[in-house]
């Protein structure tokens, strides 16, 4: 039998591994991008009526499992009031006026029974807001074409 020749240590560098980790990353992040990018997990109801508006305001999310947010965080139903006022009067620097006058804009999701939203809209009310705007989705594309 004849003995493989010494060849030495290789100097070349197989890219193959790195490719193939870098084709994975591209993967995860193409799926896991889209899911990031939904900031609201409410599926609010349609509207052709609804309007825009540019106004700075805080939201207050009423979810389908019964979730109350404001803003990114979650509150009780019964600390909601104070809670709004305190982000309210952090946005306009302490002007209690100015805070009160603030829009409040809420997101409910459309599964959510109609009386709990009525409900909600009195918390918001009692705690001296306003101004409050319902949130909604406009139609389809496809629906606007005659």
């Amino acid at each position: 039998m004849k003995a493989a020749p010494d060849r030495g240590p290789l100097s070349e560098i197989n890219v193959t591994p790195l490719v193939d980790v870098f084709l994975v990353l591209l993967v995860i992040f193409m799926i896991t991008a889209p899911v990031l990018k939904t900031a609201l997990e409410v599926g609010l109801p349609q509207s052709e009526s609804g309007q825009r508006r540019g106004d700075r305001g805080v939201t207050v999310e009423l979810r389908r499992d019964g979730q109350l947010m404001l803003g990114r965080e979650s509150v009780r139903a019964q600390e909601l009031g104070a809670r709004l006022l305190d982000e309210a009067l952090r946005l306009t620097e302490g002007d209690s006026a100015a805070a009160r006058s603030l829009p409040v804009f809420l997101a409910a999701d459309e599964r959510v029974a109609y009386g709990e939203v009525v409900g909600l809209l009195d918390r918001i009310r009692e705690a001296g807001f306003e101004d409050v705007g319902l949130m909604t989705d406009p139609p389809p594309r496809d629906s606007q074409l005659p």
